[in-house]
C-alpha cells in the first residue's frame, strides 16, 4: 500500500485520552503508551492498561493434577468447583506479564496530570513511530519511542529540562494489567545485561544501552540525565526494520468509503504490532491480559486469516510451530475423547494443555482453522513447501475430523458430546450444528487436490464423506442452529452461527436466498447486544456472498454496543476484559477484503 494512503490516518491527540493509548511492537514484543509517549500515567488508564509485554515472557507454576470429567464415557478436562481445588491454578499459568513501566518523574514524584498541557502525540502508523510534546511546569518535554520490526527491541528518547527517566520492573500477574505491586522482583545487573529474578522458577532478562549513567534503587532503574535515549532488546541490541517494510509488502485496495478504508488501516496495523507472533494471540494481543492471557485457538484464524489476503503469510505461518510443537498433547486429547488425529484445544497456553472449563473442551469449531488456513495459503499461492512442511498438522486434523463423523441412516452425521460455536446451547442439544457441518463440508471437500500433491492418492473418499454429510436443519426456508433446536422461533443469544454459512468458508448447498432470509430473520428477533464484534463482519460475509453486496455494509456498521470501535482502532466493548477484542478487527479485515475484491471487479 501506499504511504499516502496509510499515514492519513496517523492517529494524533492534542490532549490526555485515557480511552486511546497507543500500542507499538511487532507481533511479539508490544509496548502501550499514554499521550506522553511514556505509561507515567498509568493510574487513569484502566480500560486499556499501559503494559509492555512479549509472547517470550510467561510465569509458570507446576500444575496440579486434574481428574477428567467423563460425558458419554469420553474423558474431558471439565472443571467443577466442588471436586476439584485446583483447576484455578491450571487456568491461570502460565500466563504473560507486563514487566516494565516507562515512567517520568519530577523531583522524585511521579508526573502529575494536572501539570501537563499543550499536549501534541502522533502515531505514524507507516513506521510504526510515536512522537510526543508536551508542556509540564512551562517546560517542554519531548518523547520518540519504537519497536524494530525484525527483533525485539525498543527504543526511546527524552528531551526535557525538568523531568526524569526511570524504568519500574514490576513482579508478574495473571492479570489484566500484567502485574503487581505488593512483591518486588530482584534486578541484577551485569555489564549491559539485567536479569528480573521473580522465583526459583522464573525470571527475564535482557539487554540495555544508555546514553545515561543510571542507579538501581530496589526494583526501579532511575537515569542520571534528562535528556537520555536507551535500547532495551529482549534477544541483541542492532539496528532493524520498520514498520514500512510491512506496508510495502501489503496489497490492500483503497475502495470509496472513507469509513471503512479508515478502519482497515487502523485494523492491519493493531492486529500486526499485536497478533503476528510465535504463538497464536490472545484475544487482546499484547495490549493487556484477559482470560489468563491464554489462547483463544478457535480465534487463530479470525485473527489472523487476513494475512495470508494481504500478502502476509510469513507473518501467519510463524506462528505454525506452535501447531507441530502441541502435537503429542493433541494426539492424547484425541486418544481421550476417543478420536483418532489431532484433537487441538480451544483454551490454552505453550504447552498447549486444556484450560480446564465447562465449554472449551467440548468446542469443536477450532479443529478445521488449521487445515483452512494451509489450504488458502496452497491454493492462493501454490506453496507446495508450506504444506508438505506442515503436513502432519493437515494429515492429523482431517483423522479427527473424520474420526468425529458418525454414520447413521447412511449419513455422517455429528452426534458425539459437543458445544456449537455460539456457546450457548445446551448441551443435549448441539446435535449436528449447522456451521460445524458445512465447515467440515467445505473443508474436506477442498482437500483432494492437496493429497494428491503430498502423497500422490487421495488418503480418503473424500466426495462420498461429504455428500453423506447431513445437510442443515430448516424451518420454513430458515437455517436453525442445530437439529436440537426446535424451530425458528427457538432462539439462542451470542454468536449467529446459522448466519455464518457462506462466510469466509462458502457451503455449496446452503441455498443464497435461505441464507439472506436467515439472516434478515435473526436480525429482526436476536438480541444484537449479544453478538460479539467478529459476528457483525461475518454476517456480513455471508450476505456478501449471497449478492448482497450494500445490504452486507449495512450489517458490518450496525450501532449495536459490540461492534463499536475506538478511535485509536480497536473494537471495543463494555465489558471491563474486552475493551481491546482484536477478533473483531481481524474478521473485520476478511470482511474488507472480500468487499474490495467485488468491488474492483464490478469496475472492470
Amino acid at each position: 500500500m501506499k504511504k499516502s494512503d496509510i499515514i492519513k490516518y496517523n492517529l494524533k491527540f492534542n490532549h490526555i485520552d485515557s480511552k486511546n493509548p497507543v500500542t507499538i511492537g511487532n507481533g511479539d514484543f508490544a509496548i502501550t503508551l499514554d499521550q506522553t509517549g511514556t505509561q507515567s500515567l498509568y493510574e487513569i488508564y484502566k480500560d486499556i492498561p499501559l503494559s509492555t509485554m512479549s509472547n517470550k515472557n510467561w510465569f509458570y507454576k507446576d500444575k496440579k493434577d486434574i481428574k477428567p470429567s467423563y460425558v458419554d464415557g469420553k474423558a474431558y478436562m471439565l472443571f467443577n468447583l466442588d471436586n476439584d481445588p485446583n483447576y484455578q491454578i491450571n487456568r491461570q499459568y502460565p500466563f504473560k506479564y507486563s514487566f516494565m513501566q516507562i515512567l517520568l518523574y519530577d523531583n522524585d514524584k511521579l508526573i502529575d496530570i494536572n501539570n501537563i498541557k499543550d499536549v501534541k502525540q502522533e502515531l505514524d502508523l507507516y513506521k510504526g513511530i510515536v512522537t510526543s510534546s508536551f508542556n509540564y511546569k512551562e517546560k517542554i518535554n519531548k518523547t520518540i519511542s519504537f519497536i524494530y520490526q525484525d527483533h525485539d527491541e525498543f527504543n526511546f528518547k527524552l528531551q526535557s529540562d525538568n523531568l526524569n527517566l526511570a524504568l519500574k520492573f514490576n513482579y508478574p500477574s495473571y492479570t489484566k494489567n500484567g502485574y503487581r505491586l505488593d512483591i518486588l522482583p530482584n534486578v541484577l545487573v551485569k555489564e549491559d545485561r539485567m536479569t528480573l529474578l521473580y522465583d526459583d522458577k522464573n525470571s527475564l532478562s535482557f539487554k540495555l544501552k544508555s546514553s545515561s549513567k543510571y542507579q538501581i534503587v530496589e526494583n526501579t532503574l532511575i537515569f542520571d540525565d534528562n535528556n537520555v535515549s536507551f535500547s532495551l532488546a529482549l534477544d541483541e541490541i542492532k539496528e532493524g526494520k520498520l514498520l514500512d517494510e510491512f506496508w510495502k509488502c501489503d496489497n490492500g485496495i483503497i475502495i470509496d468509503n472513507e469509513e471503512l478504508v479508515k478502519k482497515m488501516v487502523l485494523s492491519k496495523y493493531l492486529l500486526h504490532v499485536n497478533s503476528t507472533g510465535i504463538y497464536p494471540p490472545q484475544e487482546s494481543g499484547l495490549t493487556y491480559n484477559c482470560w489468563n492471557s491464554k489462547f483463544h485457538l478457535e480465534m487463530h484464524l479470525i485473527h489472523s486469516l487476513w494475512n495470508i489476503y494481504n500478502n502476509h503469510v510469513g507473518d501467519l505461518v510463524k506462528s505454525f510451530d506452535y501447531y507441530l510443537s502441541i502435537m503429542p498433547s493433541s494426539l492424547k486429547r484425541a486418544s481421550l475423547n476417543g478420536y483418532k488425529g489431532l484433537r487441538f484445544p480451544k483454551m490454552t497456553g505453550p504447552d498447549g494443555e486444556d484450560s480446564p472449563s465447562n465449554i472449551g473442551p467440548l468446542l469443536i469449531w477450532q479443529a478445521p482453522h488449521i487445515l483452512f488456513m494451509l489450504q488458502e495459503i496452497y491454493y492462493l499461492y501454490n506453496k507446495e513447501n508450506i504444506i508438505k512442511k506442515y503436513e502432519p498438522l493437515i494429515s492429523g486434523t482431517i483423522d479427527f475430523m473424520i474420526s468425529f463423523l458418525t454414520l447413521k441412516d447412511s449419513k455422517y452425521q455429528m452426534l458425539d458430546p459437543l458445544l456449537e460455536a455460539c456457546e450457548s446451547i445446551p448441551l443435549d442439544r448441539c446435535q449436528n450444528p449447522s456451521f460445524e457441518l458445512e465447515y467440515w463440508r467445505y473443508t474436506l471437500e477442498r482437500q483432494p487436490k492437496i493429497d494428491t500433491v503430498l502423497y500422490g492418492h487421495q488418503r480418503y473418499d473424500y466426495l462420498d464423506i461429504t455428500s453423506k454429510i447431513i445437510t442443515p436443519k430448516e424451518d420454513d426456508g430458515i437455517y436453525l442452529k442445530t437439529y436440537g433446536v426446535i424451530d425458528k422461533y427457538d432462539l439462542y443469544k451470542d454468536h449467529p452461527t446459522e448466519g455464518f454459512l457462506m462466510s469466509f468458508f462458502k457451503s455449496k448447498i446452503v441455498d443464497k436466498e435461505k441464507m439472506v432470509k436467515t439472516i434478515d430473520y435473526i436480525l429482526k428477533n436476536m438480541d444484537l447486544s449479544s453478538y460479539w464484534g467478529w459476528d457483525f463482519p461475518f454476517l456480513g460475509l455471508s450476505l456478501l456472498n449471497c449478492g448482497e453486496i450494500e445490504k452486507s455494509i449495512e450489517v458490518t456498521q450496525l450501532n449495536t454496543i459490540n461492534n463499536q470501535y475506538l478511535y485509536n482502532g480497536y473494537n471495543t466493548s463494555p465489558r471491563d476484559d474486552l475493551k481491546a477484542y482484536l477478533p473483531g478487527n481481524g474478521a473485520f479485515l476478511i470482511y474488507y477484503y472480500y468487499l474490495s475484491n467485488i468491488l474492483i471487479a464490478s469496475l472492470k
